[in-house]
């Protein structure tokens, strides 16, 4: 998941979460803009979260009203699974 909070082409705040507890979860976000890659931040160590049986990994970063392209999409990697989520970002 990728929740991220902010107004426009600015964003805030991002975060998400992977099902699951595990040994050195990390995650980082990068975006991609006509086909091209760029990372965004570096890689940062995920927090283990129990919330009643259901365990996951959680991260989250502060933006601080970064601005994007209209157009881009913002993604998160985590190290320990294939999926990468991504939101639109746009006016």
């Amino acid at each position: 998941m990728l929740p991220f909070k902010g107004k426009g082409l600015s964003v805030d705040r991002a975060g998400g979460w992977m099902d699951g507890h595990g040994t050195s979860v990390r995650a980082r976000l990068y975006t991609v803009r006509a086909g091209v890659r760029m990372e965004v931040t570096r890689w940062k160590n995920a927090t283990p979260v129990s919330a009643g049986v259901k365990k996951f990994s959680n991260v989250d970063w502060k933006l601080r009203g970064r601005r994007f392209s209209d157009g881009t999409w913002l993604c998160i990697e985590f190290n320990k699974t294939d999926d990468r989520p991504c939101a639109k970002i746009h006016r």
